[in-house]
C-alpha cells in the first residue's frame, strides 16, 4: 500500500447531519408520511456533526470479492458475522425486501421520462434541471414547506418524492459529490408504491461499489478522495457487533439501531477498537473481538438455520494488538423477506427469538457474489 496515504484529503456525499436538520423539524403529519412509505426508523436518527472518514476508508478498504468463503461463513464453517440487507433495515428503519430498485447498469440512459416527470414535478424543478445541488435545493425546499391547512394529495404525493431523494443522496446511497444517479427514480414513478422496494438492498450495492472504487485506487497507486455510500451504516453495523466489555457494550433491545449511535458514541467506540499500527500510512482498526451472536439482534444470530448463502464479508483483524480478533465479519447479501421488529416492552432476548422464528419461514433468494471485509 502506498506510503503517501496518512495526509488524503477526504471528502464523502454521506451527510447524516443534514438529513437530521431537516427531519427534525417535521410536523406530525409529515411524520407520518415517512413512516407510511417504510423510512419510520429514520425519525429517529440522531444528530452526527460529522463522518469519521479515517475510519470509513479502513472499513472501505477490507471489503472483498470471497463467495467460497463467503458461502462457508454463511454455513457455519467459518467464525463470522454475517450481514443481510434486513440489517440495514435494522440499523435505519428502511424497508426490506419487496422489489429490487433497479441496477445503475439496467438504466443507463434508459430512465424513463415517466419517472424523471414525476421527480421534476414533485420538487418542481424544470426539464433538464439534473445537477446535484439544485436537486438537492429543490427537495429541501418542499420538505420544509409549510401547510397551514393540512397537505392535499398532490402535495403529499410530492412530499413522498422530496423525501427519498433527499435521504438517498444525503445519507442512504449517495454516490457523488457533484451529480445525481438517476437509477433509483425509477422506484419513484409511483409514489403510493415506494415502500413496495427492497431499499436497504439498494443501500448495500451502492457501499459494495463504493469500496471496490476505493481498493482499485489503493491497487492503482491513485489517492482516494470520494468516499461515497452509506459510510455511517458500516460503522454503525460494525461498531454494534463489537464486544466492548459487559459494561461498556449497547444493549441491543430497540431498533432501529442508529437511535444509539450518536457522533459521541461512534467516535468513542470508534477510538477504543483503534490499533498502533498504520498499514502503508492508513489509519487502522480492529482491535475489539467480535460479540456472540447470541448477544446481537441482527441476521447473523439465526444463520445457524442453514438457509443464508452468499455474500457480503466485513472482518477479521490481521495484524492487531494481542486482545485483536481473528474472525471475519462477514456482510451476506441474501434478499430477505421483509421483518418487522416491535420492541416496545421486549428484551433483546426476546427480539432474537422474533427473527429466528422469522427465518423458519422465510425464502431467501442467494447471490451468486459475495464479499469480504478482512479487518
Amino acid at each position: 500500500m502506498p506510503r503517501s496515504r496518512s495526509h488524503l484529503k477526504l471528502t464523502s456525499p454521506c451527510s447524516p447531519k443534514a438529513v437530521h436538520k431537516v427531519i427534525s423539524r417535521f410536523s406530525p403529519e409529515k411524520k407520518q408520511l415517512v413512516r407510511s412509505i417504510g423510512f419510520g426508523g429514520l425519525l429517529e436518527l440522531p444528530l452526527h456533526r460529522k463522518v469519521g472518514h479515517r475510519f470509513s476508508l479502513w472499513l472501505l478498504t477490507k471489503v472483498a470479492r470471497d463467495a467460497t468463503r463467503a458461502q462457508s461463513a454463511a454455513a457455519g464453517k467459518v467464525a463470522g458475522i454475517p450481514f443481510y440487507p434486513h440489517d440495514v433495515s435494522i440499523v435505519f428503519g428502511v424497508p426490506s425486501g419487496g422489489r429490487p430498485v433497479p441496477k445503475k447498469d439496467q438504466v443507463q440512459g434508459l430512465v424513463s421520462d415517466e419517472a424523471k416527470a414525476t421527480v421534476r414535478g414533485a420538487l418542481g424543478l424544470d426539464e433538464g434541471d439534473d445537477s446535484r445541488l439544485r436537486i438537492l435545493h429543490a427537495a429541501k425546499h418542499v420538505l420544509k414547506k409549510r401547510f397551514r391547512r393540512g397537505m392535499a394529495e398532490k402535495d403529499r404525493a410530492a412530499f413522498k418524492v422530496a423525501f427519498v431523494v433527499f435521504v438517498v443522496e444525503n445519507l442512504l446511497a449517495p454516490r457523488e459529490v457533484d451529480s445525481i444517479s438517476l437509477d433509483y427514480f425509477m422506484a419513484l414513478r409511483r409514489p403510493d408504491e415506494i415502500q413496495t422496494y427492497d431499499w436497504s438492498e439498494y443501500v448495500i450495492r451502492v457501499i459494495l461499489d463504493s469500496a471496490c472504487q476505493v481498493q482499485a485506487a489503493f491497487a492503482q497507486g491513485r489517492p482516494v478522495e470520494n468516499l461515497f455510500g452509506c459510510i455511517l451504516f458500516l460503522q454503525i453495523f460494525y461498531l454494534d457487533n463489537l464486544d466492548f466489555g459487559r459494561e461498556k457494550n449497547l444493549l441491543h433491545d430497540h431498533t432501529p439501531r442508529c437511535k444509539a449511535y450518536d457522533y459521541d458514541t461512534i467516535k468513542k467506540l470508534a477510538k477504543a477498537d483503534r490499533t498502533r499500527y498504520r498499514d502503508g500510512g492508513l489509519r487502522s482498526f480492529g482491535r475489539k473481538s467480535a460479540r456472540e451472536a447470541s448477544d446481537v439482534c441482527y441476521e447473523r444470530s439465526i444463520t445457524r438455520c442453514g438457509n443464508h448463502v452468499n455474500g457480503v464479508v466485513v472482518g477479521s483483524a490481521d495484524g492487531g494488538e494481542q486482545d485483536g480478533h481473528s474472525d471475519d465479519i462477514v456482510f451476506t447479501d441474501g434478499r430477505v423477506f421483509n421483518q418487522v421488529l416491535t420492541t416496545e416492552g421486549k428484551s433483546a432476548g426476546a427480539i432474537k427469538c422474533s427473527l429466528r422464528e422469522c427465518c423458519k419461514n422465510t425464502i431467501y433468494h442467494g447471490h451468486s457474489d459475495a464479499f469480504r471485509l478482512s479487518v
